[in-house]
């Protein structure tokens, strides 16, 4: 390995790989559609995870070409979405544009690459805009009937664009470099600065789903195709919540001097109690589980704002540990979903008797619904306890209480699934695909395993924090 990387250095090779990636979609746009190509572009993503995992494991860190950053925070956060959207691909093999579809991703997984890698905010806005426009081609390329939900998340993607834009021409005078590390120019106007934060916010807001921006998720998740959906919940969100993290708690807390410590605090203090509320109460009136499902990810968001108020390593490790759980839960939850769809099962009240159709998805997606609503021995059980405790560490005793009352609101939509799931009903019996088993059944078994030794993902996540706060 130390031979390998002497030749090439890990820095490169990534970039490489994701390249090489891109090319190889772009010109297999011409030839025939074949598996061996879905293969190779599932194992090119597997690649990229697996050499960011690596340069996790040696501690690998430098900045390159001025606008990107390699560190335990980075790899880590790289090498998990990379996992997720590999997963996202398997999901996608049978998909209606399977060409598209590849290419598409490879895009996605640039947008991700920037974002976790980010030493420039402009590297930020760059990969955010790639990961929002290339999923809007992905949702267009299923037919015309998905015009509207495409067109929804473009909308709300270049308003986001356009407060991004704005907070950042703001900040621009003080921090002329646009690094995240940056200290700012003694004399830097207070007022300018903080309308500044308040702009990113509500940008990142809006990417993140958080309270009041989050009308659009429940329509566009609703409209997509089931596999683009759990794309957006599991993976788009997640390089939100990174973009945040590199903002807020990154660049923001080190200006200090200008009081916009407890600013960002109270920002997401607010934000974290509302999302939770909204998202889970809108979700125990859903008929339809994917609206649902959609609910329940935007309260889920309110769950990870809650280690960002703490603003402290343990809150900071908690939230990169749910982000990485939540993009498991819900890329497998929605995969069982995406695959009912197709058999035209939606509702609540549709779902009942799935034991007695197909055991494996309702055994399965009872584990990723209990493990959201935090039930222990999960993984969603042991991320809302470490967040719950940096609440409760940082004196925010009301932000714990107040999740842990969610958490109970939660069980009772996700047991009325799980309820008639579990009803005896004569049904005929349905095969779920080979390739939709597989994510489902990757997604579970992390999900329990992790769940059992949460240090498995709890060292690294510490490590990473540690770069961030």
């Amino acid at each position: 390995m130390d031979v390998l990387t002497a030749i090439l250095p890990l820095h490169i090779a990534l970039p490489i790989i994701i390249a090489i990636s891109i090319v190889f979609c772009s010109l297999t746009l011409l030839s025939e559609d074949r598996k061996i190509y879905y293969a190779i572009e599932v194992a090119l993503f597997g690649i990229a995870a697996i050499i960011s995992f690596i340069m996790l494991w040696q501690n690998y860190s430098g900045i390159f070409l001025s606008i990107l950053q390699a560190n335990p925070f980075s790899e880590l956060i790289f090498g998990s979405l990379a996992f997720g959207t590999m997963l996202i691909l398997l999901l996608s093999v049978n998909s209606r544009q399977q060409k598209e579809m590849r290419l598409l991703m490879s895009l996605v997984l640039f947008g991700i690459f920037m974002v976790s890698f980010a030493y420039s905010i402009l590297a930020i806005i760059i990969g955010l805009e790639t990961v929002i426009i290339a999923t809007v081609f992905m949702i267009l390329s299923n037919g015309k009937k998905y015009i509207e939900p495409a067109m929804k998340l473009f909308i709300l993607g270049a308003i986001s664009t356009g407060l991004f834009v704005a907070a950042l021409a703001l900040l621009l005078p003080y921090n002329p470099s646009l690094s995240i590390t940056a200290t700012l120019a003694p004399g830097a106007g207070k007022f300018i600065i903080g309308l500044s934060l308040v702009l990113f916010a509500a940008a990142l807001a809006i990417e993140t789903g958080a309270f009041p921006f989050n009308l659009w998720i429940p329509d566009v998740y609703y409209g997509s195709p089931g596999n683009i959906t759990a794309l957006m919940a599991g993976i788009n969100k997640k390089v939100a919540f990174v973009a945040v993290l590199e903002i807020f708690v990154i660049m923001f807390s080190s200006y200090g001097m200008y009081g916009n410590s407890q600013l960002i605090s109270t920002i997401f203090f607010v934000l974290s109690i509302f999302t939770m509320f909204f998202g889970n109460l809108i979700a125990l009136i859903q008929k339809s589980v994917k609206k649902m499902l959609a609910y329940s990810s935007i309260s889920q968001a309110g769950y990870i704002f809650i280690g960002i108020s703490a603003a402290t390593k343990m809150g900071i490790s908690g939230s990169i540990f749910y982000i990485i759980a939540h993009m498991l839960m819900i890329i497998g939850a929605f995969s069982i979903v995406f695959w009912l769809e197709s058999n035209n099962i939606r509702t609540i009240e549709e779902y009942g008797g799935l034991k007695d159709r197909n055991l494996f998805a309702a055994v399965t997606l009872t584990i990723l619904m209990l493990s959201m609503a935090g039930i222990p021995p999960l993984i969603g059980f042991a991320g809302k306890f470490i967040l719950f405790s940096s609440a409760v560490y940082s004196n925010d005793v009301l932000l714990a209480v107040i999740g842990i009352i969610n958490s109970f609101i939660s069980i009772y939509y996700y047991a009325k699934v799980i309820n008639q799931m579990f009803q005896k009903r004569l049904s005929p019996k349905i095969q779920i695909p080979a390739n939709i088993a597989a994510v489902v059944f990757i997604c579970t078994i992390l999900v329990i395993f992790i769940g059992l030794y949460p240090q498995i993902l709890l060292g690294p996540s510490f490590l990473a924090a540690a770069y961030v706060i």
